[in-house]
């Protein structure tokens, strides 16, 4: 185990010099940490109540905190790792080192998210959607028996916040470095005795803070907006409508990574081709237009009716996400690995549910839910300067090739969750699942300029013809559970203990492949695991604390690999394999004191250990260019991560508060993919400070802030590029900014 380093103790060590200079005479004054309600079970519950491991955020917290993509989560969520996908910035998410290490349109991640108890079905989804948010919740482990899909890493919950029933709202505006800007409000207002409306949006502009060191273009501007309605229609004494409609719009310009070490690979001076120092601003793209047009709406129909003994819920959705994306994949201005992504969405999702209301010490759900998706996708990569090199300077000026195909997939689900109070201190938990899955794929892969025609021995390219193509239908059936048992030691302390089992349907391969063994199937992934955790208040509720204890085995884990081309000696090419057998083991512990009314200190770590059980050299006969070794870390998997929030709140003048926040994370070293030395990236530490005054009313809040106050410039991703470079995504530089926000 390594040693721990000193830098990850700075909030520790600010909060406890703040700390050791009050005394803790204010537990007398009946200050305690308010009461967090989640519905993590589809029922309002103490999270400080339930036997799982839950991390939550409030409307405050996240407000306080500065999230403003779903990816800012992670920083302050023990074992939570998230990363971007490709250049656009479509984040994807890995709890325990169990998520997804693929950028390809038509792959879903071990991690279910949810928006409003819908299911963002493709990370797609969660572009433009974290706005006007009452809860994030965050539940670890196997999920299954109680949401509408069978998840291997765990459950992300995105709640809005409802209209109400009189007529308020909320105005705020950002101004931040590179002149970005951001406007967003919420306005609830009823518009009868039986019906009430939200109105919520976010809009953002702003400069690209990355610059070309060839041309001075600019990447990573802010071009996006988003709309929210949520009506609720009063149904009578027993039932209630709630109707969600939402839009969401991009034409931002995508970051683009840096290659690193490419000018070694062909032998020239540092500096040459890719990019020789550390600077996150400074990249290469050449004439390549990054570009971002994204766009996606929905609809959502929520119905309960209350009976005499249960209630009955019924989720009717779809939604359709159309993108197309040009991303500098290679990070430099050659052509040797940039992407064109052409891609349509379109998800239609039906869950019924009964939730009993008695409570008579056993409490039970029951749900079925029938899904159907599909993905029209166009991959097109082009590597031309690089076959250019191979084949002779100045031949070669495109050499394109482009997956093309659409995958369907039709889904249903019948799960039961049930709590049985054995005692007044013990309950039982028993959660069954069903799954079906049914996944279709038709589609190919063509090199369009035809020179891969000459490595197979003809005199002369052959454009449009098909490298591999694949027609394929696979059915998956699957059974899997949970048990626990949770036992309250006082009205202060709980313990608990489950054991669960789930599961991860199987899928295809969605970029160009080098043969057609590279788009074919690839089989479920399922994991059991084993937790144990508790749950407790000190001093008076002014002190919580919580911890949990995990063990996961983890067979036919879906990850990208690298395989050798079996027509072009030399080539390389990404394709997904199931790795047999895998371990993940570790623990999280999260802490919150207020030794003060007005001194507010969270804290958590989490620790992973995961590794590869067995050796891999081969994936559906395809030799892997880089084999996997027993014992090779996971990806998105770091040993370590810690975070802190240290608050302070004073009342320097008459009927105003102030409120000084430090917030801090830190990532150790993590891989991006399997086996590859070149994918291992980090360590990641951020320190953010927020200064914060408003009247006592609340009525406004004029905010000042300071992110990455350190200035660091770490790497936050990191993969081989198809010549062989590294290429990193850096962290933003220091970033500062006001807000200013109105209630009404």
């Amino acid at each position: 185990m390594k040693l721990l380093k000193a830098r990850v103790f700075k909030p520790a060590i600010i909060a406890a010099a703040i700390s050791a200079s009050f005394t803790t005479h204010g537990l007398d004054e009946g200050f305690s940490i308010e009461e967090v309600v989640v519905t993590a079970q589809k029922r309002a519950q103490s999270v400080a109540d339930i036997g799982v491991t839950v991390t939550a955020f409030g409307e405050n917290d996240i407000k306080e905190l500065g999230f403003e993509k779903p990816s800012d989560v992670a920083a302050q969520t023990p074992g939570l790792s998230t990363a971007n996908a490709t250049s656009s910035g479509t984040p994807i998410f890995a709890i325990r080192g169990i998520g997804l290490d693929d950028f390809n349109s038509n792959n879903t991640s071990g991690v279910g998210v949810y928006i409003d108890e819908v299911l963002a079905a493709y990370p797609v989804f969660l572009n433009g959607q974290l706005f006007d948010v009452e809860r994030v919740e965050v539940l670890k482990g196997p999920q299954g028996t109680l949401y509408g899909k069978n998840t291997t890493g765990g459950a992300i919950n995105y709640v809005s916040v409802k209209p109400g029933e009189e007529f308020e709202g909320y105005l705020s505006t950002g101004l931040s470095r590179w002149n970005h800007v951001q406007l967003e409000g919420a306005v609830s207002v009823p518009l009868s005795d039986t019906v009430s409306t939200r109105l919520a949006f976010v809009t953002a502009q702003g400069d690209g803070w990355q610059k070309d060191l060839d041309n001075g273009r600019e990447f990573g501007d802010a071009d996006r907006s988003a709309v929210r309605a949520l009506t609720r229609f009063d149904l009578g004494e027993s039932a209630e409508l709630l109707l969600n409609i939402h839009y969401s719009k991009d034409e931002s310009t995508p970051v683009s990574p840096q290659n690193i070490t490419i000018d070694d690979v062909f032998g020239l001076p540092a500096g040459v081709v890719g990019i020789s120092d550390d600077d996150p601003t400074k990249v290469r793209a050449g004439d390549l237009h990054l570009s971002r047009s994204e766009e996606g709406y929905g609809a959502a129909a929520t119905l309960t009716v209350d009976f005499d003994h249960f209630s009955l819920t019924s989720i009717t959705s779809m939604d359709t996400y159309e993108r197309t994306v040009v991303d500098n994949y290679d990070g430099v201005a050659l052509s040797s690995g940039d992407f064109h992504f052409d891609d349509e969405f379109d998800v239609y999702t039906q869950e019924l549910r009964l939730t009993s209301s008695d409570s008579d010490g056993f409490h039970w759900v029951g749900g079925l839910v029938v899904s159907y998706d599909e993905v029209d996708a166009r991959t097109m990569a082009n590597a031309g300067d690089l076959i250019d090199g191979i084949i002779g300077p100045g031949v070669v000026d495109n050499a394109r090739s482009l997956s093309e195909y659409t995958q369907s997939t039709t889904s249903l689900g019948a799960y039961i969750h049930t709590e049985t109070d054995l005692t007044e201190a013990m309950t039982l938990t028993v959660g069954l699942r069903y799954s079906q899955d049914k996944r279709e794929f038709d589609g190919d892969s063509v090199d369009l300029d035809g020179w891969n025609a000459l490595f197979g021995g003809s005199p002369a390219p052959v454009p449009g013809m098909t490298i591999a193509t694949l027609d394929d239908s696979r059915t998956e059936r699957n059974v899997s559970g949970k048990v626990g048992l949770d036992y309250a030691i006082d009205q202060d302390w709980l313990i608990y203990g489950n054991v669960a089992t789930s599961y991860k349907a199987g899928l295809f391969y969605g970029s160009p492949a080098g043969s057609s063994e590279a788009l074919s199937y690839v089989e479920p992934e399922e994991v059991l695991s084993y937790e144990l955790g508790f749950k407790g208040a000190m001093l008076d509720n002014t002190m919580q604390i919580t911890g949990a204890w995990y063990r996961y085995e983890y067979d036919d884990r879906q990850s990208l690999v690298i395989a050798n081309s079996p027509t072009i000696p030399g080539f390389i090419f990404a394709t997904l394999g199931n790795i047999t057998e895998s371990e993940i083991s570790g623990g999280e512990l999260e802490f919150r004191w207020l030794p003060l009314q007005q001194l507010d200190i969270r804290a958590g770590v989490s620790y992973i250990d995961s590794e590869v059980s067995g050796d891999v050299e081969d994936i559906r006969g395809l030799s892997l260019a880089q084999p996997i070794e027993a014992g090779v870390d996971l990806a998105q998997a770091p040993q370590w991560s810690y975070n802190a929030v240290v608050s302070y709140e004073l009342q320097p003048v008459a009927g105003y508060l102030t409120k000084a926040q430090l917030q801090y994370s830190w990532t150790d070293e993590q891989f991006g993919a399997l086996a590859d030395p070149q994918a291992k990236y980090g360590e990641v530490e951020n320190l953010g400070l927020r200064l914060m005054v408003e009247p006592e009313d609340g009525q406004w809040q004029l905010s000042a802030w300071v992110d990455n106050l350190e200035n660091r410039n770490a790497t936050t991703y990191s993969f081989t590029s198809p010549e062989g470079g590294r290429v990193v995504y850096r962290q933003m530089p220091r970033n500062y900014g006001l807000e200013l926000s109105f209630h009404f």
